[in-house]
């Protein structure tokens, strides 16, 4: 069983360590990329991610603006935020509106991979395709 990830990060040089990265996670297919927050919205709705991988920094709309919408358009879609954000309450509003894990940049590639596997743990009930 695959999980259909989206990447939501403006930064292209991390979109490609993502990349690299869920290219060592089999179970795991990129099914798209966004850039930004409306492109993000477009993508989620049109693609049903299980999972996505989601900055709080956007252009157009915020990653939490994000999280919002995610509830309506996709419910089964999975968030990991990553952001350079390190503050506790932004980190709280995040896993109120269902993010599930909140990494902090910089990040390991283990940091990454273990979020990724704990977010997959429970595939049979979530996955959208």
């Amino acid at each position: 069983m695959s999980i259909k990830c989206l990447i939501i990060e403006d930064a292209s040089f991390l979109r490609e360590i993502y990349r690299y990265t869920l290219a060592h996670c089999p179970d795991v297919v990129i099914v798209g990329e966004a850039a930004d927050g409306e492109e993000a919205a477009k993508m989620i709705s049109d693609l049903q991610p299980d999972l996505i991988l989601l900055d709080l920094v956007l252009p157009l709309k915020s990653g939490l603006d994000l999280l919002k919408e995610i509830s309506i358009t996709s419910p089964k879609t999975k968030a990991v935020v990553v952001s350079s954000i390190d503050d506790e309450q932004i980190v709280a509003k995040a896993k109120a509106l269902g993010a599930i894990s909140y990494i902090k940049k910089p990040f390991t590639k283990m940091d990454l991979i273990q979020a990724i596997n704990e977010a997959g743990q429970d595939y049979s009930e979530v996955q959208n395709g």
